[in-house]
């Protein structure tokens, strides 16, 4: 429910203040987008650059597993392409594509989350006419 919780926060809503109450102080996010791992702020600046080119923007969760303190999702993400995102133009059309992410969850907050996109499948989209 945590983890569900912060993707619907972050990600849904863009509701940041909430969020920080669930993330563990030290809290570390790491993507296939970007090399290195990002803060607390650097995570809610990254999810705000894509909350902003693509504005209806959902994730939804396909699937979780959890053992111990180790939580893993797969999600799709959909939503319309409407701005430029990372140096790529917009192109109008909606968007959708899978991600697997591994979530450590300390004390009961997230403390850290690594996700792992499709890429290629991504990138297929971005450039279509």
């Amino acid at each position: 429910r945590l983890v569900e919780k912060h993707i619907d926060l972050s990600w849904n809503k863009g509701k940041y203040g909430l969020l920080q109450q669930i993330v563990a102080k030290g809290f570390r996010y790491q993507t296939t987008f970007r090399d290195g791992f990002r803060d607390f702020d650097g995570y809610v600046k990254y999810v705000e650059d894509i909350r902003h080119s693509v504005p209806d923007l959902e994730v939804t969760v396909e699937e979780i597993m959890a053992e111990g303190d180790k939580v893993i999702t797969f999600s799709t993400f959909c939503g319309s392409f409407n701005k430029p995102l990372f140096g790529m133009p917009a192109n109008g059309k909606i968007i959708a594509f899978s991600a697997a992410s591994v979530w450590i969850i300390y004390r009961g907050k997230v403390l850290e989350q690594t996700t792992m996109v499709d890429l290629s499948g991504l990138q297929h989209q971005l450039n279509a006419e």
